[in-house]
């Protein structure tokens, strides 16, 4: 499963759109941090319609990859 986390230290690696962000989540699934969704970041019904997602309070660990809000879409960051 993917990681969605609001801001965090990290090294930009890619950035993905909101149709490849949303292919991803119906292939792995996807956990997303509490933050995203009380600041309006992310629709939770529309990512639970396209696959597994668990709200979770996510803490990474230095060089996992995790997937970022911008206002461009999503960053790929590995976390520092």
């Amino acid at each position: 499963m993917i990681a969605l986390l609001p801001n965090t230290d990290g090294v930009p690696k890619a950035r993905l759109s909101d149709r490849a962000l949303e292919a991803l989540i119906r292939r792995e699934g996807a956990y997303v941090h509490p933050r995203l969704v009380k600041e309006g970041w992310v629709d939770l019904e529309a990512l639970e319609a396209l696959g597994h997602v668990e709200v979770a309070e996510l803490h990474p660990l230095p060089g996992e990859r995790v997937f970022v809000p911008t206002r461009a879409g999503w960053a790929v960051l590995e976390v520092a």
